[in-house]
């Protein structure tokens, strides 16, 4: 019954996004919100940038319809007796109610400031997206979500929303390519989804169902060539939600033999981690703005490797989801096996990066 629960909030996340993506392409095109192929954009069509609204509207009506159904399971003893699951999980709304709508006034923001960001392009100063990130990281927080592994209250607060507002800016960075950063982020939003629903973490699990939902809805019109972006709006309401969301939910289970779990949202998020990484290493050391976008992205060097654009997003894909996979295993292993695990994820980094320098040269 919960797993038809979450069936039905993906499917719902998904219908919504069909549509109201689609209507978002109708009013880029109608307000000329788009992506011009100029400079180092290398698509060859003018393409609608509003995909991002499409994709936080979405979430954000199934989400409420959700709410809705479970409020009225709470208040209703027909509904009580028909739903009787949806029945005890309303009685836990109070508790969650205000921590959601501290993320979502966070995502909020993130989406705001990202549509100005599409609407104005290169004139939007970045700094004023680097301080929404931070705000909007400290919103959550105050909230509620934040880690708490670390010895000291501040620096649990301090680490939270560092790791918010830096994975806020990976899926910024990532998405580069059709298909890339909508399919990665499906990829993580489906593995945060079995950790969380396999360890009874109702809520959370529903948020990425819906996240997820709405992902596939936007796929639908994102995959080469694609016929619409997500833009900054998108991406920064992704990486926020991955930032946020990983902290409230739980890793270390009863029977985990260590703590290892607990940095299973740095190597399920860890592809998009990496690109972000390299990427501004590199910009740094070639004394480039870190804020000035490249074709240095592994998708990018893949291409210069003789793949095209198809088997470089779906070769980046499949890395995403071997080393994401092993995480799944992380909370039930040994303090050897977890130990091992961590050690091939290394040993797949060191391969990638072998082959990206490769691209590079």
């Amino acid at each position: 019954m919960r797993y038809l629960t979450y069936l039905t909030a993906l499917t719902a996340a998904l219908a919504a996004s069909l549509v109201l993506v689609r209507a978002a392409m109708a009013l880029a095109v109608t307000w000329d919100i788009q992506d011009h192929p100029i400079g180092r954009k290398d698509h060859a069509r003018v393409t609608p940038l509003l995909g991002g609204l499409g994709i936080y509207a979405a979430f954000l009506l199934a989400l409420a319809a959700g709410l809705g159904l479970l409020w009225w399971c709470g208040r209703s003893p027909q509904a009580a007796a028909q739903f009787p699951m949806l029945a005890r999980q309303a009685g836990l709304l109070g508790g969650v109610l205000p921590k959601l709508a501290m993320i979502m006034a966070g995502a909020t923001l993130l989406v705001v400031v990202g549509l100005i960001d599409d609407i104005r392009g290169i004139t939007f100063p970045p700094a004023i997206k680097f301080v929404a990130q931070l705000a909007a990281a400290v919103i959550a927080v105050a909230g509620g979500a934040r880690s708490s592994f670390l010895p000291l209250f501040w620096l649990d607060i301090l680490f939270s929303i560092l790791w918010i507002a830096a994975i806020s800016n990976v899926f910024n960075f990532l998405d580069n390519m059709d298909g890339l950063s909508a399919g990665i982020a499906l990829i993580c939003g489906l593995l945060f989804f079995w950790l969380t629903a396999s360890q009874g973490q109702y809520f959370s699990a529903l948020l990425f169902a819906l996240l997820c939902g709405a992902l596939l809805g936007f796929l639908r019109y994102n995959i080469h060539p694609a016929r619409v972006f997500m833009g900054d709006a998108g991406s920064l309401f992704i990486g926020y939600l991955f930032g946020a969301l990983s902290l409230t939910s739980s890793y270390v289970v009863a029977g985990s033999a260590s703590l290892i779990p607990a940095i299973i949202p740095v190597i399920v998020l860890g592809v998009p981690i990496y690109d972000a990484v390299t990427v501004i290493l590199i910009r740094i050391r070639e004394h480039r703005p870190v804020y000035v976008g490249d074709q240095c992205h592994i998708s990018h060097r893949l291409l210069r490797l003789g793949l095209s654009r198809n088997q470089a997003v779906v070769f980046v894909l499949l890395i995403c989801i071997a080393i994401g996979m092993s995480a799944l295993l992380l909370p039930y292993l040994s303090l050897r096996l977890s130990i091992m695990v961590l050690l091939q994820t290394i040993l797949i980094y060191v391969i990638l990066t072998l082959l990206i320098r490769a691209g590079r040269k």
